[in-house]
């Protein structure tokens, strides 16, 4: 029978050949490609009916455990996009697609828990219609037992959505979800949930700027998003331009299940919806990834303590057409991303 080491070995290898297929699109992957990987892993798995959990045999560093974040971090990154654009797809109809162009973790790398995330994010307005939306955020997100059901995840950016608001501003913007993106979960304060701070500045859906803007002069956000300790609630504070970052209210750790105890992933980068029947709409700045683009800067992981710690390295790449929306390498704890308008 095949060794539990020869079976690890297997699975690493269709982690590790993947295909790449865009030309500089490193650790970039379509959907299907991912979906394909997954499902050898999955066979792998199978010709090995005596891999139990508590296997002694097993030495301290190849175990079970992980043999399936393997598995995981190949799941991990068609999960993030599928359920991401089902979160978008709450305020539109079935004919709605979205794209992503976006860094995020995947299990062990490079940590296998998180307790939050800051960044300082350009803003930029679009004058787009009904049926097109443009977003920025960060994302903090716990993949619970790798069921559906069982996906937490909190949200928190700037987004232009003509449907969702009304109007074509940049609005800043919060989103959780509690059930895979099911019955739980909700943009801003539109159901119970998000708890607004006493005397804070601002409120989830409020405007940030009303003038479209395309490169050149702009707002920033910067929002943190972290687990307290005590409480196990997960507080949002948000500054505009160079203003400190203020607490604007938390949601309660009861919302959740893995939440509650902290995030197995982070994402965080740029996100366009449109109707089928419509151009899609630009992302960031309206550039693709160069000085002109919008960026994100003063990257951080939050530790358990609540020490944040700058993001010095790069991380995987999420990006559904990266010959239209794509992310630059993390350089410097920043990165630029984005994309123009029109590109289908």
């Amino acid at each position: 029978m095949m060794s539990i080491l020869h079976l690890f070995s297997m699975v690493l290898l269709f982690v590790a050949f993947l295909p790449q297929k865009y030309e500089g699109c490193k650790n970039c992957y379509t959907t299907k490609e991912i979906n394909d990987g997954v499902s050898q892993a999955r066979k792998l798995l199978l010709v090995a009916p005596s891999l139990k959990k508590n296997d002694t045999s097993l030495s301290d560093k190849i175990t079970f455990l992980d043999v399936h974040m393997t598995l995981a971090s190949m799941e991990v990154r068609s999960s993030i996009p599928k359920l991401l654009g089902q979160a978008y797809a709450l305020n539109g109809g079935p004919d709605d697609v979205a794209y992503f162009a976006a860094h995020a973790s995947i299990p062990g790398k490079p940590y296998n828990e998180y307790f939050g995330i800051v960044a300082t994010i350009d803003v930029y307005g679009h004058n787009i219609r009904h049926g097109q939306m443009s977003a920025s955020s960060v994302m903090v997100a716990n993949l619970g037992d790798g069921s559906k059901e069982t996906y937490n995840s909190i949200r928190v950016g700037w987004m232009v959505s003509p449907e969702l608001y009304g109007d074509s501003y940049a609005h800043f913007y919060t989103h959780w979800n509690g059930d895979g993106y099911g019955r739980k979960g909700c943009y801003n304060m539109e159901c119970p949930g998000f708890q607004l701070e006493q005397g804070s500045k601002v409120a989830p859906g409020a405007i940030i700027t009303k003038a479209p803007t395309t490169g050149g002069s702009h707002h920033t956000i910067t929002v943190k998003l972290f687990k307290e300790r005590s409480s196990k609630n997960w507080w949002v504070y948000y500054g505009m331009d160079n203003d400190t970052p203020t607490a604007v209210g938390y949601y309660p750790g009861n919302l959740f299940a893995g939440l509650a105890e902290k995030a197995s992933g982070i994402a965080f980068g740029g996100e366009s919806r449109a109707r089928r029947s419509l151009p899609t709409p630009p992302m960031g700045s309206g550039f693709l990834p160069s000085p002109s683009a919008a960026s994100m800067a003063n990257l951080q992981f939050v530790d358990q303590d609540g020490q944040s710690i700058p993001i010095s390295s790069d991380l995987p790449v999420i990006a559904d057409k990266p010959k239209c929306y794509y992310v630059s390498p993390i350089v410097g704890a920043k990165f630029f991303f984005g994309g123009p308008a029109g590109c289908f």
